[in-house]
């Protein structure tokens, strides 16, 4: 990626998380940037083509952030765990991109083409999930759902340990617990 479209990214990233995606004309983005107006349009031919590839860049972060260290011969289980973990971890460590994914990730403004992309790249948690329904380890139900109660409780989780600033043991043990609360509501019995 060159050094440019790596500064428009980032300065978009810093923007969209202060202002909000829509409310953050390309000018502040391309000054923050250090770059021209036309610079920003070279890189990205719209606007809207912009905020389709900052939510894949936080998509890219997040996923080798979760996939780092991922357990390839662990069970189910523990690698649902990592996933959690991980997601948790993220979350926590950068609130800011966390934030502006869940946003970009619940706007209309991300194209389908993005969203169908964001799809592919996931392809390794269907094939766990998939596999994991046909082996017995968790409940028979649409992934679509499961992927709607992992994000929605740990979304809960993280916003539970930013409201009451855990100390290090505690958050720890929060964590534990929401994976365990996660893990009960969808394991098969």
């Amino acid at each position: 990626m060159s050094d440019k479209r790596t500064q428009l990214l980032e300065a978009s990233i810093d923007l969209f998380a202060e202002e909000g995606f829509w409310n953050t004309p390309t000018t502040r983005i391309a000054k923050h940037a250090g770059v021209g107006t036309g610079t920003l349009f070279n890189y990205f031919g719209s606007k809207e083509g912009l905020i389709d590839e900052v939510y894949l860049q936080l998509k890219k972060e997040w996923g080798a952030y979760v996939l780092a260290g991922w357990p390839q011969d662990a069970s189910v289980r523990d690698q649902v765990a990592h996933i959690w973990y991980r997601y948790l971890d993220w979350g926590l460590n950068y609130p800011d991109r966390y934030a502006l994914k869940q946003q970009l990730r619940l706007s209309e403004f991300v194209s389908e083409d993005t969203q169908h992309e964001e799809e592919a790249s996931l392809a390794f948690a269907v094939s766990l999930f998939n596999e994991a329904v046909r082996d017995g380890v968790l409940l028979d139900i649409p992934l679509d759902y499961f992927s709607l109660l992992m994000q929605s409780q740990a979304e809960a989780a993280i916003e539970h340990a930013r409201q009451n600033d855990l100390g290090d043991m505690a958050l720890l043990k929060h964590i534990a617990l929401s994976f365990e609360i996660f893990w009960n509501s969808v394991k098969a019995q």
